[in-house]
């Protein structure tokens, strides 16, 4: 083989491995484009916030029932950038783009990161940065979170590619970090934490003076907290409920009343779960095996050696692991915390994992792992392609409902878990976000820009009411209950298989797999 064929054959390997990247995040992508509504439990009452937030006033109902409160907040990422996006877009549309850029905030975050760790991104990233761009916590919705996680690993990446220039790495961290904030308070904290650890993984390394320059290093994080820091005590978050004492209080709570201990082991099975479907496509059991699988793979290759992980992330990913246990369920309105992290630890491992050199097997095990990546965009897709039958008979039934009324969703009794809300709950966030009703929605000023007013607020707080005095609504009786508060439309989310009872004061309008829609009657 002489010279100008070597180099042609190192161009053509070259080429591959810079659209092999591209190729994945474009599949990524394709589930998004292949379901007319997207099962994620929370994610439309989220752009339902933007919409409103992008009309300022502009739509009367809206007007009466939601009051819009810009204040200094760490979780105005997509508020900023979803206002803007349906400000020029339709509602649907805008949606979508806002879920594109939750799953591809990941994904570049990931690849960002092993470049620089790397100086090249190679197969093993990719594959993994792919299957986690589909996430357990996608599937809640919690959009501002993964744009967050995103910024905050390209952030970590640049800050060890700075490490050779103090002055640049600190020109760069410190806005960074006021973004991350301003994006996401807790990915803010989380990336504080990991910064702290790659430092003192370098202090550690032969030749680093040892501990001694420990103290210079956490001048150079305070000073990239410092800002951050004084924007959040300045905020109403920090003053906001769920802080560490309601985590202690409710540990008290259950001490009190003797439901500590399964308290407990509902948490331990909730964090195990949440680490098992850490990609997730909607398909329980099937999410759950791939993920052991996933583990299993990773486990193997670093407890044989196969695999590397690069040695300034080995302290940040055990602290990730340790966080996945210790984290507390919710902290400042922040909650589902601890689902949150197997996420974070996947994502380190994604990028600072590396197969070892002249290790045997370390090239099966990546190819292995590769060939999970599209397994699990083919079940994302084809469960999210399901999804579109129900939507559409959904929004031919919500036709008939009154403009200026109020909706509310309810559930049955086998259909208030997380796995039977994906299909169901995201309906009546459309309500809202399709059809211009109100519905309640996240708008907590310590938390969002937005407040719950007017018709909407006194109907809310009439149903708490009625649900206190009578625990445990649910079905038919929370149907009952939202229309005597002065609910005009519930969607009652239930089994697909369940017939939908009679309710005094309403009639059903529109039903198909696993929802009712009721209308309150006049009188």
């Amino acid at each position: 083989m002489g010279p100008d064929t070597t180099i042609a054959a190192a161009g053509r390997l070259s080429a591959r491995w810079r659209a092999w990247p591209w190729l994945v995040a474009t599949l990524c992508l394709v589930p998004v484009l292949a379901a007319p509504v997207l099962p994620l439990i929370d994610f439309y009452a989220h752009a339902f916030r933007y919409a409103i937030l992008a009309g300022a006033g502009s739509d009367p109902w809206l007007a009466e029932n939601y009051r819009v409160a810009w204040s200094l907040l760490p979780n105005l990422g997509l508020d900023a950038i979803g206002a803007a996006l349906f400000r020029v877009l339709p509602p649907l549309a805008a949606a979508r783009v806002v879920a594109l850029i939750a799953i591809a905030a990941p994904f570049a975050g990931v690849l960002v990161l092993a470049r620089c760790l790397h100086r090249r991104v190679g197969t093993l990233p990719v594959a993994l940065a792919g299957i986690l761009a589909h996430s357990f916590i996608l599937g809640w919705g919690f959009a501002n979170f993964l744009l967050g996680l995103g910024l905050a690993l390209a952030a970590l990446g640049l800050w060890i590619a700075g490490r050779d220039a103090p002055g640049r790495q600190l020109a760069v961290a410190i806005p960074a970090g006021i973004v991350v904030f301003l994006t996401h308070g807790f990915v803010f904290a989380l990336w504080g934490a990991l910064l702290a650890a790659v430092e003192v993984a370098l202090a550690l390394e032969p030749g680093r003076r040892g501990l001694r320059t420990l103290p210079r290093r956490a001048l150079r994080l305070l000073a990239v907290a410092a800002v951050p820091t004084a924007l959040f005590l300045a905020s109403a978050t920090s003053g906001g409920e769920g802080g560490v004492t309601g985590t202690v209080g409710n540990l008290a709570a259950h001490l009190r009343d003797g439901s500590l201990g399964a308290r407990l082991l509902d948490e331990a099975w909730t964090r195990a779960d949440a680490g098992l479907r850490v990609a997730e496509s909607g398909w329980p059991l099937g999410d759950r095996l791939f993920g052991a699988a996933l583990w299993a793979l990773l486990a193997v290759g670093l407890g044989t050696g196969r695999l590397r992980l690069d040695r300034r992330l080995r302290l940040a990913a055990w602290a990730a692991a340790a966080l996945v246990v210790l984290v507390p369920p919710g902290l400042f309105g922040v909650g589902h915390l601890a689902e949150r992290m197997p996420l974070v630890l996947l994502a380190l491992l994604a990028a600072g994992l590396a197969p070892a050199r002249r290790a045997a097997g370390a090239r099966a095990l990546v190819q292995a792992v590769s060939v999970l990546l599209p397994l699990h965009l083919l079940m994302v897709t084809l469960v999210w392609a399901r999804s579109g039958d129900s939507y559409r008979d959904f929004m031919a039934a919500a036709e008939g409902l009154p403009a200026g009324s109020l909706a509310a969703p309810a559930f049955g009794p086998e259909s208030q878990s997380r796995d039977s809300q994906k299909a169901c709950k995201p309906l009546s966030f459309l309500l809202g976000l399709d059809r211009g009703l109100a519905v309640p929605t996240f708008a907590d000023p310590t938390q969002q820009p937005l407040e719950i007013v007017g018709p909407l607020a006194a109907a809310m707080a009439d149903y708490d009411r009625r649900a206190a005095a009578a625990s445990g609504l649910s079905g038919t009786a929370q149907v009952a209950a939202l229309v005597a508060s002065g609910f005009d439309a519930v969607v009652l989310c239930q089994p697909p298989d369940a017939v939908a009872g009679a309710v005094a004061g309403a009639r059903i309008i529109g039903s198909g797999r696993g929802w009712t829609l009721y209308l309150a009657t006049p009188g």
